[in-house]
Formats: structure tokens, C-alpha cells, sequence
């Protein structure tokens, strides 16, 4: 992560993320340009996996979170994408409850494949088959079913009423996917739409209309969901930067990912650009400062374009996936690779590899997905993982070969986990405790 000339860049770095209220007021700080060396020492809790009890045969593990007493929620999905269930383990991982089942009936579900929890232990699932989102109280019972929200990228029509729209050069989305961050208080939460399935129309100059349908990538808009009435509700909080050629599909290989979180009273941190600028937003959508450090994203030669086809080849050779040797490639590497908050409102930011690529799924051009979720046929390289405290100072830097990995969910009392996989691709939930330096 990397960002020079401060004074200068400020401009470009706020209007990258779009019409954000008071942006121009954010402060730009840079960080050390020398990295200051953290040890991975971080205290064994517990695992979770590997069969030791009926309940620990786990198959895709699509997402992790805590709660404020401790619990880890996992939600595993049984072969096929099929049969999404629930686990809830205590601090000691031990198992408090399970629950989660296939059906038509409210808190059943026909297509889930996530779940967010609130610190409270709430949990939201969106299930696209029901086109709603079941609410689980703390304690697991089903509480009640939300609509999903309606308006543009969402829209439904009768088929009736489907050639008047796309007269009208509209887009019907049949579905979408809507990544969710762990909201805060008042129930709300945090995503944005990563891709949409649906019908697109285009009237040309000379009036020709044309229609298509497939998944195009979603706007790059973060957004606040609210789950209080019988529909949710979106309000739009920041619109970020939209890099050339990610408009259409296939997204190109290196394209800056839109990564964010959510911060403690309901803030939000993200990264959406090639440089190091990961830009701190108050509730409202008001980015409040950007922290840069020195340096430059990674220009792409047509050498590095080689070794990266040549890398991905060998990678996906063994794989049902071809590769596509004209799969388009985005100019520069972007410096941020991935982003996370802690529980306590600090900032981990895994950089990409210095000679290295970005962990992406190259099949479908680096989409992010839900937590511990990837379609990718590679584990995700070894590299630097910057650690910023909640009011915004650097604290230091694991080094690529200090073994860190970036946790997929952070806990109450440095409380940390993520999945491991064994070379039979069994999945095993590992729960760490991490020093107070580093929370």
C-alpha cells in the first residue's frame, strides 16, 4: 500500500469515491514509509473440523463471525451449494447450537449461502430464493422475514411488462449478490452489489434497440441496509472509484477491489483504488481521512503479463477451468489486496506480494466474495499485512514470511479466526488469540 505527494493526490483520492457528503473536508495522512516488524505470535483457542464429532463434519465453510459474548457462527453449505446450516460455538469450542435447514417455509431456506451476525448474536441470511432475508435471534429461534429491497438493480416485472421497460433502455434484474459487513446497532448493515443477473436493453444512436442477459458486475456503491420493517430499505452511502474496463464482464485480472468493513458505532472503512488510500467514512457516508503510505501500484508489462499467464496456467492445469490466454488484464497492481477491521475498531491491510499478484479468483476476474468464500484454485500468497489502530496510527507491519494470514473474522478479547484446508480440501475452522498490540 503505497501513496506519495499527499497535498497533491487529496483531490484525486476523495473524488475517486464519488459524491460523499463533506468529502472534501477529510484529512490525508500518510503513514511511515519503512515498515516496522510485528511477530506472528498469536495464542491457540481452539479448532473446529476434521470430524471429531458428527456436528464437525464441515464441507464449505461460506462465512464466520463473533459475537459480543464470544460465540463463533459458522455457516457451512453441504455438497452441491445445498443445505445451509448453522453452528454456534462458545469461546472454548464448544457447541452452544445448530440450526439451518433446506425448505419453502419461513426460516428455511431454498438458495442461502451466507449469514451476517450482529454483535449482539442476531443473525440476518439472505436467501435468494425466498428474495428475503430470515432474521435469527441470539439465541437461534426465527424471528421474522424481511423483503428484499426493490428499486434499480433490483427491479422485478410480469412479463408484460417486460417490453415497455426494456424500451425504455431499463435493466430487469432477476437476482443479485449482495455481500453484507456485520452491522451495528439498530440493525443495520453494510454491502454493495457485486454482480447482477438479469435483462439489458441498449437503444443505439439510429434507435436500434438491442437486448441481452447474463451477469454484469453491480455499481460500485457502498450501501446501508436496513431490516427494520417488512422490506428493507437501502440508503446509499458512498459511491466509490470505477476503474476503466470493469464495467462489463469479464472483469479484468489486477482490477482494484471495492474492500471495506464495518467499524464499531456503525463507521466504515474501505479501499477501492490501485494506490495505498484506505479511506475511513463516518456513519452518514462522510469520508473523515485517508490514510496513504509512500510508494506506487505496480505498472503491468507485457513480462509481467507472461509470467502471470504462465503462472495461472500451471496453477488451473489439473483444474475442470481452461484459461483463456486473452483473459484482459488491468494495467497496474493494485498495492491493497485485502482489508479488515478488528473487533475494537482497528484495520488490518494484507498487501499484494511485491513481485507477486493479487489473490483473486481469475475465473471471473477477482470478485470478492463473502468472508471465507473463493472460487479460486490457489490459497492466498504470502505477503505483508499492514496493522493500524482504531484512532488511525501505524503500529507495524508482518512480514511476508512471518507467517500472519489475514483472519476472516475478528472477536471480543483478541479473538480471531479463519479456515484452513488439509490436501483433501476438508475445511477446519482455526480460532486464535491475538496480543493487545495488534487488536
Amino acid at each position: 500500500m503505497r501513496l506519495g505527494g499527499a497535498c497533491l493526490l487529496a483531490a484525486s483520492l476523495l473524488s475517486a469515491a464519488g459524491p460523499s457528503p463533506l468529502a472534501s473536508q477529510a484529512r490525508v495522512v500518510e503513514l511511515p514509509s519503512e515498515d516496522l516488524e510485528l511477530a506472528a505470535e498469536f495464542g491457540d483457542v481452539f479448532r473446529v473440523g476434521g470430524g471429531g464429532a458428527e456436528w464437525e463434519l464441515l464441507t464449505s465453510i461460506t462465512s464466520l463471525a463473533f459475537d459480543a459474548f464470544g460465540n463463533l457462527h459458522i455457516t457451512d453449505v453441504g455438497p452441491g451449494g445445498g443445505d445451509m446450516r448453522i453452528l454456534v460455538v462458545d469461546s472454548r469450542g464448544e457447541l452452544v447450537r445448530a440450526f439451518g435447514r433446506a425448505g419453502d417455509g419461513p426460516g428455511e431456506f431454498r438458495a442461502a449461502n451466507s449469514a451476517v451476525v450482529l454483535r449482539d448474536g442476531t443473525m440476518v441470511v439472505p436467501d435468494h430464493g425466498h428474495r428475503a432475508y430470515h432474521v435469527f435471534r441470539p439465541g437461534g429461534e426465527f424471528d421474522r422475514m424481511v423483503r428484499f429491497p426493490s428499486g434499480p438493480g433490483n427491479e422485478s416485472a410480469e412479463p408484460n411488462e417486460l417490453p415497455n421497460l426494456l424500451g425504455r433502455g431499463a435493466s430487469i434484474s432477476s437476482s443479485s449478490s449482495f455481500p453484507l459487513q456485520r452491522g451495528e446497532a439498530g440493525g443495520t448493515l453494510l454491502g454493495y452489489v457485486y454482480s447482477t443477473l438479469g435483462a439489458y436493453a441498449a437503444v443505439a444512436a439510429d434507435g436500434t434497440r438491442s437486448l441481452s442477459f447474463g451477469s454484469r458486475p453491480g455499481p460500485r456503491v457502498l450501501e446501508r441496509l436496513s431490516i427494520d420493517g417488512s422490506h428493507a430499505r437501502v440508503e446509499e452511502l458512498v459511491r466509490a472509484w470505477v476503474p476503466p474496463g470493469t464495467e462489463r464482464r469479464p472483469l479484468p485480472a489486477f482490477a482494484p477491489k471495492l474492500l471495506f468493513d464495518v467499524l464499531p458505532g456503525g463507521g466504515f472503512v474501505f479501499s477501492d483504488s490501485t494506490e495505498y488510500a484506505i479511506k475511513f467514512a463516518l456513519p452518514d457516508g462522510t469520508i473523515d481521512r485517508v490514510l496513504t503510505r509512500p510508494g506506487e501500484a505496480r505498472a503491468v508489462t507485457e513480462e509481467e503479463r507472461d509470467r502471470y499467464q504462465e503462472q495461472r496456467e500451471l496453477e488451473i492445469d489439473d483444474s475442470f477451468f481452461e484459461f483463456d490466454p486473452d483473459y484482459p488484464v488491468f494495467a497496474r497492481i493494485p498495492v491493497v489486496d485485502d482489508l479488515r477491521a478488528t473487533w475494537t475498531g482497528g484495520v488490518w491491510v494484507r498487501r499484494t506480494p511485491q513481485d507477486g499478484y493479487p489473490w483473486e479468483d481469475h475465473v471471473t476476474g477477482g470478485l470478492i466474495k463473502p468472508a471465507g468464500f473463493n472460487l479460486g484454485t490457489s490459497a492466498a500468497p504470502a505477503s505483508p499485512i499492514d496493522v493500524i489502530s482504531a484512532d488511525g496510527r501505524y503500529v507495524g507491519t508482518f512480514p511476508a514470511q512471518s507467517g500472519a494470514i489475514m483472519f476472516a473474522a475478528f472477536g471480543p478479547d483478541g479473538l480471531a479466526a479463519y479456515v484452513e484446508h488439509d490436501e483433501l480440501d476438508v475445511p477446519t475452522v482455526v480460532v486464535k488469540r491475538l496480543p493487545p498490540e495488534v487488536r
